[in-house]
């Protein structure tokens, strides 16, 4: 699109080979390609349907249904508990708390806690949980209490699922090991939207404090590119003595 949209997932499905004709004289052969658009963002009035891409007389259109996950979750996915809404929930609810400590704490809270009410596995439990920690990062104050809060829930419930011994001291640790454990999160996620990762760019993603990393997993959303990436490194990197 001219102008990409941070939050916006294309979904590609291949279906049978064809060959058509252009005006009888070029033959296309290919395979015929069903796209669906994921709108993950909060722009009510955001909803678009077409793609154009024009370079001199060429010009290619391309039109696609669109899923706008603020819609889905309000509507049909309402009493919907599987683990791609739990994530969805979790997208929406981080971009709905940016910047409002509190109020993340809380819907944080409430995504968590009912992983524990809908039947989920143990497995599963840990699995989403890593998800909505990592797209809900709370400052150290809250990430402490929200941590208490958890041991004394599983407690509660005789579910150790995810405040096991090995996990509290990971988030107790020193900050060296804690660091490390955050960046190689980054890393993946940044891998898989932006690409391989060269060796300079993953030293400098190691070297990044927790307050850094915890920046970054906001500002990721935005990166499409290694460059978005670099460029977001030289700009906060040492802005300020951590």
């Amino acid at each position: 699109m001219p102008h990409f949209h941070p939050c916006l997932s294309a979904v590609h499905s291949d279906s049978r080979s064809w060959l058509s004709p252009l005006r009888g004289l070029v033959w296309i052969y290919g395979q015929r390609v069903v796209t669906a658009v994921i709108l993950a963002d909060l722009d009510e009035a955001w909803r678009p349907e077409e793609d154009i891409f024009r370079l001199g007389n060429f010009e290619s259109r391309l039109r696609f249904p669109v899923c706008k996950l603020i819609d889905r979750l309000d509507s049909d996915w309402r009493d919907d508990h599987s683990l791609p809404v739990q994530v969805a929930r979790a997208q929406i609810a981080a971009l709905r708390t940016a910047g409002d400590s509190t109020g993340r704490y809380g819907a944080k809270w409430q995504l968590v806690r009912n992983l524990y009410d809908l039947g989920y596995n143990a497995d599963e439990v840990r699995e989403i949980f890593r998800m909505i920690d990592w797209m809900m990062s709370l400052p150290e104050d809250l990430s402490r209490k929200f941590e208490e809060d958890l041991v004394a829930l599983e407690e509660s419930l005789n579910m150790p699922y995810v405040t096991s011994v090995e996990r509290i001291a990971e988030a107790r640790g020193e900050a060296r090991g804690q660091t490390k454990g955050g960046a190689a999160v980054f890393l993946g996620q940044l891998t898989r939207t932006c690409g391989a990762m060269p060796v300079d760019l993953e030293q400098r993603l190691y070297r990044l404090s927790l307050e850094r990393l915890a920046e970054l997993g906001e500002a990721l959303l935005d990166f499409r590119s290694l460059d978005d990436l670099r460029g977001w490194l030289d700009a906060h990197e040492f802005s300020t003595a951590d």
